[in-house]
């Protein structure tokens, strides 16, 4: 059995696979939810495309980068690098407005809010916070620990992303933003998982910049 690599496209995303396992098994093994359903090839949900390496698909084929691979059929052949992980929604994510240092407030609308004790993390222009729910009043979110930078939001009448993390959320991996002419470090020591969700909420909440996870010390 070889053991070979699968690394995704602007991220830090690099797992440690064999050429024995299909792709999606081995994606699923490492905690990373990716969409899936018929694990047939036929249904379309964990497509995505190899930008390097080969495959050999379940009934024999081979298929080279560039390619259009579904991961539950696909069996590697050589170290592999593919476009994006094919996710399943993301961990649950609001876009709301600061009231003070320890409130928020949920858009107008019908909602699950977050739950009382929830872990979430504060997503800011410049900075990840996390923090926990201490109340729920309505489209009121109340949280634990005082924060200046809701304040700070407030007078620039920017939203702030808040979503919904493990309590095991601890890694070795960190989210940059990156603009034209500077990078920002947002969050570190989050595992992959958490890293994703966080530049999913980021990108869907169209804050400018481009989102990038990477491993603090790769192996």
């Amino acid at each position: 059995m070889a053991m070979l690599s699968l690394s995704v496209a602007d991220t830090g995303v690099c797992l440690a696979i064999n050429d024995r396992d299909d792709l999606l098994k081995q994606c699923l093994a490492a905690d990373l939810p990716v969409a899936r359903s018929c694990r047939n090839g036929n249904c379309g949900r964990c497509d995505c495309r190899l930008e390097s390496g080969e495959v050999v698909l379940r009934n024999g084929s081979k298929l080279n980068a560039p390619a259009l691979i579904a991961l539950c059929i696909s069996h590697a052949r050589s170290d592999l690098c593919i476009d994006q992980l094919p996710l399943t929604s993301i961990a649950q994510h609001w876009r709301c407005e600061g009231l003070n240092p320890t409130q928020l407030q949920l858009p107008a609308g019908r909602q699950t809010p977050p739950k009382y004790g929830d872990i979430v993390a504060l997503l800011l222009t410049d900075a990840v916070l996390i923090n926990s729910v201490t109340g729920i009043d309505g489209r009121i979110i109340t949280l634990r620990d005082h924060c200046n930078e809701i304040e700070q939001h407030k007078r620039k009448r920017g939203g702030i992303g808040l979503l919904n993390i493990d309590r095991e959320h601890s890694g070795d991996f960190a989210l940059w933003r990156s603009n034209p002419h500077s990078q920002t470090l947002l969050w570190q020591g989050i595992n992959q998982a958490t890293g994703l969700a966080a530049r999913a909420a980021y990108q869907r909440a169209g804050m400018p910049g481009s989102y990038q996870l990477r491993q603090l010390n790769p192996h």
